[in-house]
C-alpha cells in the first residue's frame, strides 16, 4: 500500500511539473523566453531504434547510465555525465501515459525545442513503468553542446511516466 501511495505521489509530482506540451514532451524553459512556432526545430521522430541505426550507418548511439528500482512499479533513472560547478537547471519535461494493454513505448525528448539552448552539462531522466526493461539513447547533440535529443524506450508496460531535467551553463 505504501509503495502505491508513493507511486501515486510521484505521478502527481510529474503532473505538477508539467508546464506546456511541445512535440510529445511537456517542457518548461527555465530561462523564461517564449518559444515561437516558427522557431521550432525540425525533428525526426525515432519510432524504431534498430531501424534508425540501420538508416544512419555512421551513427554511434550514446546510452545513458541506468539505475533501476525494485517493486511492482519500477523506477528507472537514466543519467548522462555529472553535475558541474556553476551549472543550473535550464529546462525540464514531464508526461504520463496509461494503456489498456501492455505496450512497448518509445518517446523522443529534445532540448531545446527551438533555437540554441544553454551548453548542456548533465541530464537526468526518472521514469516510472511496470517493467524494468528499457533504454535511453542520445541520438543527436549531447554534453557540451547546445542541443540534445534522447530516445526513451520501455517494454511491455501498462503505464509510463517520466521527468527529465536538463542542466547547463551559458
Amino acid at each position: 500500500m505504501a509503495s502505491r501511495v508513493i507511486s501515486l505521489a510521484s505521478i502527481a509530482l510529474f503532473a505538477v511539473l508539467a508546464i506546456g506540451v511541445v512535440n510529445c514532451a511537456v517542457v518548461k524553459d527555465v530561462s523564461g523566453s517564449g518559444i515561437m512556432r516558427e522557431d521550432l526545430r525540425d525533428i525526426t521522430v525515432v519510432e524504431d531504434i534498430s531501424e534508425f541505426k540501420k538508416n544512419h550507418p555512421g551513427l554511434t548511439l550514446l546510452p545513458l547510465k541506468r539505475d533501476s528500482g525494485k517493486g511492482r512499479t519500477q523506477t528507472v533513472r537514466y543519467t548522462l555525465n555529472a553535475r558541474v560547478s556553476g551549472d543550473r537547471l535550464v529546462a525540464q519535461a514531464a508526461d504520463a501515459f496509461n494503456y489498456d494493454a501492455e505496450k512497448d513505448v518509445t518517446i523522443q525528448l529534445t532540448y531545446p525545442q527551438a533555437g540554441a539552448g544553454s551548453i548542456i552539462t548533465y541530464v537526468e531522466i526518472v521514469c516510472q513503468q511496470d517493467s524494468n526493461d528499457g533504454n535511453a539513447y542520445v541520438v543527436a547533440g549531447g554534453i557540451g553542446q547546445r542541443f540534445i535529443s534522447i530516445v526513451l524506450e520501455a517494454s511491455q508496460t501498462l503505464s509510463f511516466s517520466y521527468n527529465a531535467q536538463y542542466y547547463g551553463t551559458d
